[in-house]
Formats: structure tokens, C-alpha cells, sequence
């Protein structure tokens, strides 16, 4: 399966985006939030994650819950670009659609407490963050609209070759990542009251990229010479035929050379790394009244690569860098303040609100990408339950988010986007004895729509560049000729006749739904 250069640019510049700590932090770690979500101030044994102070003033003994969540999520790219009109399987449209699926039906979660006189402790085991796994079987507009512009760069180059307005292809993109982190949290009843606790999250985090395009094909201009006879003008040829008649018409067998060597550059990296971040916490809680708050510090991480990527590839090309074999790439976890307060209005009818700031910005990504963002991002979150007997609860609840995007949203691209969004759920809890009980909710969550337009798309005047510097250094073309490319190239772009401007209307749907179960001994 053979591959373009340039694709592979493509692929690694947009992959960079694919681990973005701030936005995969996952705060939906239980049944109870999917009916509840405002859970800071919410004194309950799933509080070993969301206010470890507050198990605090659980009764007396061990507290244990476990859950399990099913997520199902679309996440879709709406794409205009002008060059994808001459694609073979786009019936001449310059709109396109990518959509990816992502179904995980087991997210799983632990949560373990023990309360003494004044000392209490807490665990808890999950995913804290990643963006699961998602495939898109078409690929993507990042990968497309580089090869819809490689046939006008490769006329650009050898002349009279392929037409300009006709290009074909199969592309796939597959992403997954998970942070788990086993968290722990040991507290004191300074007061009746009042309570506090430190602690703090261990980590691991895992990942792979793949991608591909594969069987890219052009079309002839002129009849051309191919192994076992000739192509009439009009007729199709793969990318790997083109570069061996290339050397011939040029007489220049380093084009062949270097054809062999792209057909060996794929996108199929494994990333891992281990950080750890303290986190401190207080709760009051008098009569009706509960407060809860807690500062997770950032997590550190360093991913390290193990990857078909090597050190010779990235000397040909640079964005390949960030997944050379071995190397440590940055992708922090943010802080997080959360602060949440509760009040019992009768002795069946409560209500929380809380909210979130994560601080995204501080959050150090490859090449400081963080600093793209135009804010941090911050939630606010509110629930309501109510008690219809001594053994139905039932409850509902609310969460906006606010992501800091920014006017030209230059964080988010295809391969990595999230938006701000609001999401409702309901539930219920059932209480099958004193000491056991059983929570059933789900949530959906609805994201803004949200368009990235691009003067120049993908930075592919950026990456005809890299093509033209590398055909400098191979001794395809001489510095002079370059010269003479980029002016023509630059003409073409003021006069219309090369349109690199384009945009993406990108969207998500979230859809889970959960059960845990509870028990105090």
C-alpha cells in the first residue's frame, strides 16, 4: 500500500492535535452524574472523586461503588474546499462530509471510602480522561485536501504530465486514547463541620494513530510509457507509476529512488506515559447546608513514542518529527477548580450547583500549542433530586461548557475538535436495602456547531513549499527553478485560477447511559 510524502505531511501535522489534555478530560465518572452532575457538594461515596473531603461525613465504616458507562458519540467534519470537485468519488462537489464513530460500551469505575472518628480515606479507579476511539472510514478533509492539490503541485514541478482537475483515492483515520488514573485522598474532621483532605491521582495514559490514503491515482495528459506498454492520454495511473515515468522524462532516476523510499512512510505510532498530580480538598457541611471544593494541580506527561517513524524519515520531513521512534512529547493534563454547594430543602428535596475551571492554558502541548487557545475552559452544572418513597429517588441535571476557543479557532481541527456544548440528564436511584442501592441515568449532551475558515486550508501552501524545498535538496529542480515555481504559484493564488482558501463546519452528538451500584457496610 503505497503513500504520498505530502500525505504523510499532512497526517503528522494534523495528528499533533489528536492529544489535547485540556479538552479530553473526563469528568463524567459515574451513574450518579449522569442523573445528578453537580456532585462537589454532593456528599456520597462516589465524592472519592469528585470531593474527597466530603466522605468525610459519610457514616461510620467502609463505603464501596462501582460503575459502568456506555458511550456512543459521532463526531462529523462538514468540509468545503474548491480543489475537492475534481476528487472521482465527489460527483464534482466542493462540499464534503466526514463523520466518525466512536462506541464504548465498558468505561468502568471503582470507588472505595472509610470513614473513622476523624480520619477518612478514599479510592478511586477510572477513565479521567482521552477521547476513546474513534474511526473514520473515509478519512478526513485533512488528509483529502492534500491530495486534491497534488496533481496542480506535481504539474507545478514536471509539466505535462497529469491534468490538474482529476484525482482519485481510499483514505482511513483511526485515533484512540485513554488516561486511567487510580486516585487516592486521606482526610480530617478539623471540626464537626468542617473537613479536609489531601491526595492525588496517579496516571498512565495510552495511544495510537493510524492513517492512511492509499491507491491515489491522476490522470494522464499525455500518452505515457509505464511497465508492459503505454497509457493513452485520459487514462488513469497510480501515484508509484507516475514517479518512475517521472525519472524517465526527466532523466533523473533519484525520483524513482525517492518514490521507493515515500511508499515506506506510514502513520502508526504508540504513545505512553505515567504523571501524577496532588490534589487538595475542603467540605462544611451545617444542617441543610453543603459546600465542597477541591484543586486538582496539573498532571505532567511526557508520551513517549514508539513508532514506525524514524530519524532518517524526518530529516526528509520535519512534521514528521513529533513521532519519531523514542522520542517524549508533551501533553499535560490541566488543573482543575471545581467548587460545588448543596442545600436540603425538605427532608426529600435537594439541589447542588458547582462549577468548573480548567486551566487549559497552563497546560503544556507540543510546540506550546496550548498557547493557540484564547481562554481556559469553564463549566457550570446544577441537580435536583427527590425522594418518592424510601426507596425510589429520582433526579435530573444540567452542565454547560465553555471551551476558549476563540475567534479563528486555531486549536481544533478534524482530527481533534470539541465545542461548547450542554448536556441534560435524568435518572433515578433505588434503594434494594439500607445498605444497598442501585443508580440508573442517562445523559445527552449537544454541541454548538461551530465553523474554522482558513485563508490558506491545512496549511497546504505551506506544505507545497516543503515540496518544492525538498525537490531543491534531492536535485529534482534548481534554486532558480524554484524561484520561477513559488512567483507562478503566487500568481495563481492572487488571480484565482489556485484557491487555497476553505473551511470546516464541525459537530458532535454524545449519547450515555450508566448503572452503579452503591454499598455501605
Amino acid at each position: 500500500m503505497k503513500k504520498t510524502l505530502i500525505f504523510a505531511a499532512a497526517v503528522m501535522a494534523g495528528f499533533t492535535t489528536a492529544s489535547a489534555g485540556g479538552f479530553l478530560t473526563n469528568t463524567n465518572a459515574s451513574a450518579s452524574f449522569g442523573r445528578y452532575f453537580a456532585l462537589e457538594g454532593y456528599n456520597s461515596i462516589e465524592g472519592a472523586y469528585y470531593n474527597p473531603s466530603g466522605i468525610g461525613f459519610l457514616n461510620k465504616g467502609w463505603h464501596l461503588a462501582f460503575n459502568n458507562q456506555s458511550a456512543f458519540q459521532t463526531r462529523t467534519a462538514l468540509s468545503t474546499f474548491n480543489s475537492y470537485k475534481y476528487g472521482a468519488k465527489n460527483n464534482g462537489l466542493s462540499i464534503k462530509k466526514y463523520k466518525g464513530k466512536a462506541t464504548a460500551p465498558i468505561i468502568p469505575s471503582l470507588d472505595l471510602g472509610y470513614v473513622g472518628d476523624k480520619w477518612f480515606g478514599s479510592f478511586h479507579f477510572g477513565i479521567v480522561g482521552g477521547g476513546g476511539k474513534c474511526e473514520f472510514n473515509d478519512g478526513l478533509g485533512s488528509f483529502e485536501s492534500v491530495v486534491s492539490m497534488l496533481p496542480t503541485a506535481i504539474d507545478m514541478l514536471i509539466p505535462g504530465l497529469i491534468s490538474t482537475d482529476f484525482y482519485d483515492m481510499n483514505s482511513y483515520m483511526r485515533g484512540k486514547q485513554y488516561f486511567m488514573g487510580a486516585q487516592f485522598g486521606v482526610g480530617y474532621k478539623i471540626l464537626p463541620e468542617l473537613s479536609v483532605s489531601i491526595g492525588g491521582r496517579l496516571v498512565y495514559a495510552t495511544s495510537n494513530y493510524y492513517g492512511y490514503v492509499s491507491d491515489i491515482k491522476f490522470l494522464t495528459k499525455t500518452p505515457l510509457p509505464i511497465s508492459g506498454g503505454v497509457l493513452p492520454a485520459g487514462s488513469q495511473i497510480s501515484a508509484g507509476d507516475l514517479f518512475n515515468v517521472a525519472a524517465v522524462a526527466t532523466g533523473k532516476p533519484q525520483i524513482a529512488a525517492l518514490g521507493e523510499m515515500v511508499s515506506n512512510v506510514g502513520v502508526n505510532c504508540d504513545q505512553t506515559g505515567w504523571g501524577f498530580a496532588p490534589i487538595i480538598a475542603m467540605s462544611y457541611k451545617k444542617g441543610p447546608l453543603s459546600i465542597g471544593a477541591r484543586y486538582e494541580f496539573k498532571t505532567r506527561l511526557r508520551m513517549e513514542n514508539r513508532s514506525d517513524t524514524k530519524a532518517e524519515q524526518t530529516a526528509i520531513l520535519s512534521n514528521l518529527a513529533e513521532f519519531e521512534d523514542g522520542k517524549k512529547i508533551p501533553n499535560d493534563i490541566p488543573a482543575l477548580l471545581g467548587i460545588g454547594v448543596g442545600y436540603e430543602f425538605t427532608p426529600k428535596l435537594r439541589a447542588n450547583v458547582a462549577a468548573h475551571v480548567f486551566f487549559d492554558k497552563q497546560a503544556h502541548q507540543y510546540e506550546n500549542k496550548q498557547k493557540l487557545l484564547a481562554g481556559n475552559t469553564w463549566e457550570l452544572l446544577a441537580g435536583v433530586e427527590y425522594d418518592i418513597n424510601k426507596q425510589w429517588t429520582v433526579s435530573a441535571g444540567g452542565q454547560f461548557t465553555n471551551y476558549g476557543l476563540g475567534k479563528e479557532k486555531k486549536y481544533i481541527s478534524d482530527l481533534s475538535f470539541t465545542t461548547s456544548s450542554y448536556s441534560l440528564g435524568a435518572g433515578v436511584k433505588f434503594k434494594v436495602t439500607d445498605k444497598i442501592g442501585i443508580n440508573l441515568s442517562y445523559f445527552k449532551t449537544l454541541y454548538y456547531s461551530t465553523r474554522k475558515t482558513q485563508a490558506d486550508y491545512n496549511n497546504l501552501g505551506g506544505t507545497t513549499q516543503n515540496l518544492i524545498k525538498m525537490a531543491v535538496s534531492q536535485d529534482l529542480i534548481t534554486p532558480t527553478q524554484a524561484a520561477i515555481i513559488q512567483r507562478n504559484m503566487q500568481a495563481k493564488i492572487e488571480s484565482g485560477d489556485i484557491n487555497l482558501s476553505g473551511n470546516d463546519l464541525f459537530d458532535r452528538t454524545n449519547d450515555v447511559i450508566s448503572i452503579g451500584v452503591d454499598i455501605n457496610f
